[in-house]
């Protein structure tokens, strides 16, 4: 929170009131901090939109446009993508390891300038302050927590090198009767996947394994991505105790990474609280209750975006890749969020499942888009840093999202890089020979081989480039594009369960319309055919709008997909006459 926020002042008006500077200046402080005050209570902190950070090559990174609210409430909007030299930046001469963190900062840019009276002659002053904003890079090191985490969670740094971090997050009030869970945080500080072996048994007494779930402890190896990785234990608690004791032994935790068995770097012992009723509420009391100024002390003023690794031989330091913070750091857009929700009505049933990332070796047959015939995608390729001609670098699996079956693919070499004489950025896509263009923006000079394998059963492709000479970039950045000829557009879910009529059941006045929806599972709508068994009932078209009889009444509608009498399903209707002073559906019939 902005120092000496609260409380707020604002200026007070009356006739004849005489405006200095310094009530000018009370008013548009009023103005912000309450601004602030709504953003910090309404997003939170941290990125909202885009700012996605990639790496060019091994002096230079990439950050997308985006919208984030730093720690004082204030809005930071980057409108169009950004290229920095890494030893541009601000603090990166001050770095001592080989992984940083790259920050986004709010600064204002004095503009208009104009000349004033002042004490001893004019004084140069400017009429306008315009938002911008800069970023930065520091050492790597724990980000502050969230708003309101340390209230609602015991969140313990387990052990942390310049790999990885291992947290423990467990709720600070747990259930006498219920399923709680423990969940392993692990960060990943490298690009390409790192394999690890993780032995994790806590003491947790009064905790049993959940019925049919896992042992609540872990002993197995696993082969971590670059980012975040949740590990969860789930257990039931069944105690009238008021509080439970967990810890983790010497013995309880040991990490073994490249053959080197490396234990917990501190020692956990805590007591929580036991409630019989809903801990949710319990929690939610307990963070309501707290002063919103203290939940704010710790906030961070700017923003972190990204990790980055280095690469450090002699006195030469180069960037080697980018890696994504945790989801927590993220802000949250309330508004976008009820419009997700208020999508989701559009879909009934159970939801569909997860779309797999680009990359993923999940079939596209999972994914129910039949209609969808042309996808697009990005994907880096790291060169290294002495590559030659006639090296080859190769793609992983990509799933292109289309489904299964025979799929057409091209790509090409995506160029983003600065105009000249402006601060904007410009994006060539280079297909074919790009040593056909001179210089190719400056960059690509050299011709590539380019070449796509398809596996059609998987629903994914790989993507290969063969250099026609050195090259100087120290990663490729490729753009493809898939798309499905109508003749091969013929993978598409069965006809589903036809279950209900949506609405099932309506109130009506006589003479109204509803419009009748059938509603599917486990597979794809089917044209309806749509009655009324009886003729005194109201008409119905063949899209499903029923026009209601002008006599009240309990009437019948049906359903089926066409020539399947057996698939009928039913919805009521009632048609009522609204009496003055009575409310809809109110009474009886």
């Amino acid at each position: 929170m902005t120092p000496q926020s609260f409380p707020f002042s604002k200026n007070r008006y009356f006739p004849r009131k005489r405006m200095r500077s310094s009530d000018f200046i009370r008013e548009q402080a009023y103005v912000e901090r309450k601004l602030a005050f709504l953003s910090q209570w309404d997003f939170g902190a941290g990125v909202a939109l885009g700012l996605e950070v990639q790496r060019v090559d091994g002096d230079s990174l990439l950050v997308s446009p985006g919208f984030a609210v730093d720690g004082y409430g204030r809005w930071l909007i980057v409108d169009e993508p950004a290229i920095y030299r890494i030893r541009a930046l601000h603090g990166f001469d001050a770095l001592h390891g080989e992984t940083a963190l790259l920050w986004l900062a709010y600064h204002e840019e004095h503009t208009d300038p104009m000349f004033v009276p002042g004490d001893q002659g004019e004084v140069r002053e400017y009429a306008a302050a315009r938002e911008r904003f800069s970023f930065y890079l520091t050492d790597m090191r724990l980000l502050p927590e969230a708003v309101g985490r340390s209230t609602l969670f015991s969140d313990v740094i387990l052990f942390e090198d310049e790999d990885l971090r291992i947290r423990q997050v467990i709720p600070r009030i747990l259930p006498g009767h219920g399923l709680v869970q423990i969940r392993l945080i692990v960060e990943s500080f490298r690009a390409e996947p790192l394999d690890i072996a993780l032995r994790y048994s806590p003491e947790l007494p009064g905790v049993q394994a959940a019925e049919g779930g896992q042992p609540l402890g872990f002993d197995q190896s696993i082969r971590l991505g670059a980012g975040e990785t949740t590990l969860t234990l789930t257990g039931k608690l069944d105690t009238t105790a008021q509080a439970v004791l967990l810890s983790l032994p010497e013995k309880g935790f040991l990490l073994e990474k490249r053959g080197l068995p490396l234990r917990a770097q501190c020692h956990f012992r805590e007591e929580f609280p036991v409630v019989s009723g809903n801990p949710l509420a319990a929690l939610e009391r307990r963070l309501l209750s707290q002063d919103p100024q203290e939940l704010w002390n710790d906030a961070a003023e700017d923003i972190p975006l990204a990790g980055i690794r280095l690469l450090r031989c002699g006195d030469q330091t180069m960037l080697d890749s980018v890696f994504p913070l945790a989801q927590s750091r993220r802000a949250v857009l309330p508004c976008l969020k009820e419009q997700l929700l208020e999508c989701g009505a559009f879909f009934p049933g159970p939801p569909p499942a997860e779309r797999p990332a680009a990359g993923d070796l999940a079939p596209a047959a999972a994914i129910s888009e039949p209609q969808r015939q042309m996808a697009t995608g990005t994907v880096i390729l790291n060169a290294g840093l002495h590559l030659q001609e006639g090296n080859i670098l190769c793609s992983d699996e990509i799933a292109h999202e289309l489904g299964p079956g025979a799929v057409f693919i091209e790509f090409g070499i995506e160029n983003v890089y600065p105009a000249v004489g402006t601060d904007r950025n410009y994006t060539d896509l280079l297909l074919g020979d790009a040593s056909l263009f001179t210089q190719a923006s400056g960059t690509y000079e050299r011709g590539f081989d380019r070449g796509v394998r398809i596996h059609p059963e998987k629903g994914t492709f790989e993507l290969a480039v063969r250099l026609k000479g050195e090259l100087r970039q120290a990663a490729l950045r490729l753009r493809w594009f898939a798309w499905r000829a109508e003749e091969h557009a013929s993978h598409q879910m069965p006809v589903g369960t036809l279950l209900r009529l949506e609405p099932d059941v309506t109130r009506v006045a006589p003479g109204a319309s509803v419009n009748f929806i059938p509603v599917f599972e486990r597979g794809l709508g089917a044209p309806c055919d749509f009655l009324i068994p009886d003729k005194q009932s109201g008409v119905i078209t063949e899209n499903g709008i029923y026009t209601a009889p002008e006599k009240d009444g309990l009437y019948q509608v049906c359903a089926q997909i066409k020539d399947r009498p057996e698939t009928r399903v039913n919805a009521f209707v009632i048609v009522r006459t609204w009496m003055e002073g009575t409310e809809h559906g109110a009474g009886s019939l």
